[in-house]
């Protein structure tokens, strides 16, 4: 009995041994203060959990009601500070673009989110240099915050990158990726990419995204190697350390953006924050929304964006067709609202998705948020949308070439244009070939079509690049090849030399024997005078 014993205590041992084994340390930084930069990868870090591997998230918004000893959250929301002394809606309306933005704030911006990480107490024990703390893979950001990557050196593990964005053009250079100034995937270039766009305007992108990448190789990545070096003392170039990144994770669906070449370490996934059971909503909003006989708007600029900064006269404006509507709308508004119409609802925070899903909604205005667009196509509600900023003005770009929604632009805005617009997309008078409706229910069945769960596919990733050493036979080896060289721009300058050197001569030769055989002739015609 003792034998029997000792033996099935033995190999629980083992089989407890073996398990821990396959149990890996995550670190995960998402350091953006921004909850739509946060949402789609927390049901990763929990599918992490839910697999036995230990997580530690540095978030600036936590995931609530988490009491495993194995998953650690470092609040870092107080970088939350710098976001809200940026009013986006007032720089849409001072005519400020995407390149204004990062020539002015970006650097100032992510210097004090990257200062935040660093200095939190509790990060800094796990990377002091007397830290015993190791851990298996970083997964960060791949945005614009470089100093972010000295992690992955100090804890010598392989760098997993994520975007909410899609892939920023500079990133994507240094990798060995495709950069395409007027291509519609260039958000960066806002509203002037497209097709077959006419000489200027692509020559105008080509100077303008030259001068995004020079800037963060000549002022983003020196001073946020600086930064580093700060915390962590002598560093390799962080450039090299995101050249060897092992794979990125991108929150992007294939069907709602452009296809284009993607690097071969790339995983896109889209709409991993959908609730299944959205949240019930507030007894007086439910009301509200199941009395909207004729339906009801969705009006929301998002958690970055305030409909409270709108201009008087655009507020009006709003007010004054959603009177003339017979729909009701709920309008996420930060600040109380005087005098507003009695079919309006206000509030300043809301359950956007609860309120998607209700069944008397008509309308989504919003200011084209990527989570915000997936959770509209995951719930069939067409879009009006108005771009503030970053990727907005792509997203709502897309929505209206997807036939899911039109855009316009807030700055310029018309009465008349509003009320029009909203009416189309309603009741589709002008709608001759589909209906709103069913063009984003087929979208969305595109989107929702795949032979995986998103989340878990990358979960299984995750683990991939662990046990394959960082998988470096996905990296592509044209980021470690001067710029230069990549499209063979030295042999195309070598060859218009040579054809230049050709042609020149050529010509130089043609009219060498024009000038003489002309004087031939005249000195023949010369001596037939004479």
């Amino acid at each position: 009995m003792k034998h029997h014993l000792f033996t099935l205590l033995f190999v629980l041992c083992v089989l407890y041994i073996a398990k821990q084994s396959r149990c890996y340390k995550i670190l995960a930084i998402v350091p953006s203060p921004s909850y739509s930069h946060q949402i789609p990868y927390r049901r990763l870090w929990l599918e992490l959990h839910k697999r036995g591997h230990e997580v530690v998230l540095v978030t600036a918004d936590p995931i609530p009601n988490i009491t495993s000893p194995n998953f650690t959250q470092i609040d870092i929301s107080q970088s939350y500070g710098i976001i809200k002394k940026l009013d986006f809606v007032q720089r849409r309306f001072e005519g400020k673009s995407w390149l204004d933005f990062v020539k002015e704030e970006l650097l100032h911006v992510t210097k004090v989110v990257a200062e935040t990480v660093f200095s939190s107490t509790e990060l800094r024990k796990l990377y002091a240099p007397e830290s015993n703390a190791t851990f298996d893979i970083y997964l960060t950001e791949l945005l614009s915050a470089p100093s972010i990557y000295a992690i992955a050196h100090r804890f010598n593990v392989p760098m997993i990158g994520l975007s909410s964005v899609g892939m920023l053009a500079y990133n994507e250079h240094a990798l060995g990726g495709l950069v395409l100034p007027s291509h519609e995937c260039t958000w960066e270039m806002e509203d002037n990419t497209g097709a077959n766009l006419p000489f200027l305007k692509r020559l105008r992108n080509f100077v303008n995204m030259s001068y995004y990448i020079y800037y963060y190789y000549y002022t983003l990545l020196p001073n946020h190697q600086k930064l580093a070096e700060k915390y962590f003392g002598p560093l390799p170039p962080m450039l090299d350390v995101l050249k060897n990144v092992s794979m990125l994770f991108i929150n992007q669906a294939d069907v709602m953006a452009p296809a284009r070449p993607k690097l071969a370490n790339i995983i896109t996934f889209t709409s991993s924050h959908i609730e299944k059971k959205p949240k019930p909503l507030p007894k007086d909003l439910q009301a509200f929304l199941d009395g909207a006989t004729n339906g009801f708007i969705y009006f929301s600029l998002g958690s970055n964006a305030r409909s409270a900064s709108l201009p008087l006269e655009i507020r009006r404006m709003f007010c004054d067709v959603f009177t003339k509507l017979p729909y009701r709308v709920v309008w996420k508004f930060e600040e109380d609202f005087p005098g507003k119409p009695d079919n309006v609802y206000i509030e300043k925070w809301l359950p956007q998705q609860t309120i998607l899903a209700h069944p008397n909604i008509k309308l989504f205005i919003y200011q084209g948020g990527l989570q915000s667009s997936e959770e509209t196509v995951y719930y069939g509600v067409p879009v009006l949308g108005f771009a503030i900023l970053g990727d907005q003005g792509y997203q709502v770009a897309r929505m209206e070439a997807l036939g899911i929604g039109k855009s316009l632009e807030i700055t310029t805005l018309k009465k008349d244009e509003l009320e029009n617009t909203i009416t189309d997309l309603i009741t589709n008078k002008n709608m001759l070939v589909f209906r709103y409706k069913e063009r984003i229910h087929y979208i969305r069945n595109v989107v929702q079509d795949t032979p995986y769960d998103a989340v878990k596919n990358l979960a299984w990733w995750t683990e991939y690049v662990i046990r394959t050493e960082g998988a470096p036979h996905l990296r592509s080896s044209l980021a470690f090849q001067p710029w230069y060289q990549r499209c063979d721009l030295d042999i195309v300058v070598f060859l218009t030399i040579i054809i230049f050197l050709i042609a020149s001569t050529t010509f130089y030769l043609i009219a060498k024997t024009f000038v003489y055989i002309h004087k031939k002739i005249k000195s023949t015609e010369k001596q037939k005078i004479s």
